[in-house]
């Protein structure tokens, strides 16, 4: 059987798997509720222990703020003496009173600050004290303790407004401080009782301890000594939380002990703190002695289990296990040892007599099928099943008969296929042979038809050739064109210009006319004029002549002038009307060329085209000869197969012969 490692057992038998599952169940189930009394129980003292020390903490807290409230009040009263703040009342009057209520209130020092911050005793400046700026600004104020190390000793300030005349609430004149008995705050902490083991100390806003039980301990601050020392690190945590005004609990490790801290910040001071401490092992004691006696009775559970599943386990394993044995023996074909009884009257007796059933039936099964076996061995098919079969014993019946009727009508059609595989492989043998001729005779004329397309190629890329190289000369002949319609038109503008100054010229020309009319006209008049002078204007008529003759040369020259730009302009007209037809005819040459060159184009990637279409044909030419080997090859095959094939169908038909079928009375 299969073996099961648990650990550094090994568990072979059901006995050993009840013991261990009904022992792991007991053990599991022990612990599991002793792990959870003890954290209940543990968990209950420490939430009661928060509780009480949260409470304590709080009444502590009051406390000292209740008595640091006394000392408030004491001040405020001083500072609302009259005679203290009356300029007529000396020095020595004013220490009179402020020892009266020294002895009182059993204070260390009363002291008077004046307006500038001097004390009017001794004129020592506080004017830039915390307790000095706040009494000034009418408020009660609690200083920082003043610790000396010298001997333990510190002094707490607590200030108030000196108001005038003794009235609160009017102007401020000046201030008093009071100085209470030494280390009240360290007697206050140390009356504070929750345990044997408990301790409380005050924190500033600084995390300096300023009230603490042991003196020694004053002016220390976790925060500074958690950087040189890990060991104050739980407690520097936790004092942070302190400084930051945080109500709360906590627990850290301190000099190998632990210890649980409640905290809570003091009304009424600059950011002052208190917290008391006590030590785990004082309030957890009944806690570990439960835990103790939780893990005695643990014990005494799993020994009752243990012997309960070993007691158990034998009423159940014993007859399973000869149970097994039988069947380990019937896995290795043992039919004939006893099958072992029991007295026992529960499920293992049936367990038993079922056995012992099975391997009778098995054996009764076996025999008959080994005898059916036996027969097909022989190559007889032909026997039937007589003996009957319980429950699924039929199904092997049924296979093993059904096997035998396979058989027949397998063998049978066998037989028959392979006749018509005889003959169809005759007929394929031949059909191969005439695919095979008509396939070499396909592979010659796909090489003829190969070669033609690549004469047709060669002769397309010719043609592309000549389309690119037409393309070319076609581009040139248009820029050319291009270029001389561009001189006609320049051409046609310099005959404008011409034009322009011709018209100009015969403007000219006409003024000239005009001019010579007048001359001629003034000219006659200076000759009439000569003729009424006489003698005295035969001079000035030969002058008049002479102007009158050259207007008349004048004028005849300025109508041959004209006449001459006449036919300049006729001639320029013309000669602009011809350059825009030629421009017109050059710019149809420039479309048509441009129609021209994209035909060419047209051409050339048709071509192209037609290039690409032959060298895909090629291909797929060259791949149908390449088929056409192939099925030439395979035609070749497939005969040679058939022959073979029908040479097999012949000894299948033999071995088929060798076995009695149902159907056949005689061999086959």
């Amino acid at each position: 059987m299969k073996k099961i490692k648990f650990g550094l057992i090994r568990f072979n038998s059901i006995k050993s798997k009840i013991i261990l599952i009904v022992l792991s169940t007991v053990i599991f189930l022990s612990i599991t509720l002793g792990v959870i009394s003890c954290i209940l129980n543990y968990q209950t003292v420490e939430d009661s222990l928060e509780l009480t020390m949260t409470a304590a903490v709080d009444i502590a807290a009051k406390s000292v703020n209740s008595e640091l409230t006394s000392y408030r009040n004491i001040a405020m009263e001083i500072g609302s003496l009259r005679d203290l703040s009356d300029e007529n009342v000396t020095d020595e009057e004013k220490q009179m009173i402020l020892n009266t209520r020294v002895e009182q209130y059993k204070l260390q020092s009363i002291n008077i600050i004046s307006k500038e911050g001097l004390d009017i005793f001794d004129e020592f400046d506080s004017s830039n004290e915390d307790y000095f700026k706040e009494a000034m600004n009418g408020n009660t104020y609690v200083d920082d303790p003043l610790i000396n190390k010298a001997d333990g000793s510190y002094r707490v300030i607590i200030s108030a407004p000196l108001w005038k005349d003794g009235i609160p609430g009017t102007e401020v004149v000046g201030a008093v401080y009071i100085v209470p008995e030494k280390n009240f705050l360290n007697d206050l902490v140390g009356s504070i009782d929750v345990g044997q083991s408990d301790s409380a100390y005050v924190l500033d806003k600084n995390g300096n301890t300023i009230a603490y039980a042991e003196q020694e301990i004053l002016g220390e601050n976790s925060q500074e000594l958690a950087k040189t020392d890990p060991g104050f690190a739980e407690l520097a945590a936790i004092e942070k939380r302190m400084i930051d005004g945080e109500t709360g609990f906590g627990r850290y490790s301190y000099e190998g002990d632990i210890e649980y801290s409640a905290f809570a910040p003091i009304e009424g001071t600059d950011g002052w703190s208190i917290s008391i401490s006590v030590y785990q092992n004082e309030f957890l004691s009944g806690v570990y002695q439960s835990i103790r006696l939780i893990a005695a009775a643990v014990v005494i559970f799993i020994l009752m289990g243990t012997f309960a599943a070993v007691f158990l386990s034998k009423g159940i394993s014993d007859p399973i296990k000869a149970c097994a044995e039988r069947l380990s023996l019937l896995s290795h074909g043992d039919l004939t040892s006893d099958v072992p009884s029991t007295k026992l009257k529960d499920e293992t007796a049936i367990l038993l007599n079922s056995l012992k059933v099975t391997i009778n039936e098995i054996n009764y099964a076996i025999e008959d099928v080994s005898f059916h076996l036996g027969q097909i061995e022989n190559g007889i098919l032909s026997d039937e099943f007589t003996n009957e079969y319980e429950g699924d014993f039929a199904k092997l019946k049924d296979s093993t008969q059904g096997i035998i009727e396979y058989l027949n009508k397998d063998l049978t059609l066998i037989n028959e296929t392979s006749l018509q595989v005889s003959y169809g492989s005759e007929q394929v043998a031949a059909g191969a042979q005439a695919l095979s001729q008509g396939t070499s005779e396909q592979a010659g004329s796909v090489e003829e038809l190969s070669a033609t397309l690549n004469e047709i190629s060669e002769n397309v890329n010719n043609n592309a050739r000549n389309s690119v190289f037409a393309r070319q000369k076609t581009e040139n002949l248009k820029n050319e064109i291009l270029k001389s319609n561009q001189m006609m038109h320049e051409l046609i503008e310099a005959m404008s210009k011409i034009s322009n100054t011709s018209n100009k010229i015969n403007k000219i020309n006409k003024a000239i006319e005009d001019i010579a009319f007048q001359t001629n006209i003034l000219a006659l008049n200076a000759a009439v004029e000569a003729a009424r002078a006489g003698t005295a204007g035969k001079g000035f008529a030969v002058v008049a002549e002479e102007v009158r003759n050259l207007a008349s040369k004048s004028s005849a020259s300025a109508q041959d002038t004209t006449l001459l730009i006449e036919d300049s302009l006729k001639a320029v007209n013309d000669g602009i009307k011809i350059a825009g037809e030629t421009e017109v005819a050059l710019k149809v040459l420039v479309d048509n060329s441009e129609a021209f060159l994209k035909a060419i184009e047209e051409i050339m990637k048709a071509t192209e085209d037609q290039a690409l279409s032959i060298e895909q044909v090629t291909t797929g030419i060259e791949q149908i000869s390449f088929v056409v080997q192939s099925n030439s090859a395979t035609a070749e095959e497939s005969a040679a197969a058939s022959q073979e094939l029908s040479e097999q169908s012949n000894n299948l038909k033999k071995l088929v012969g060798k076995y009695t079928l149902k159907s056949f009375n005689t061999t086959v």
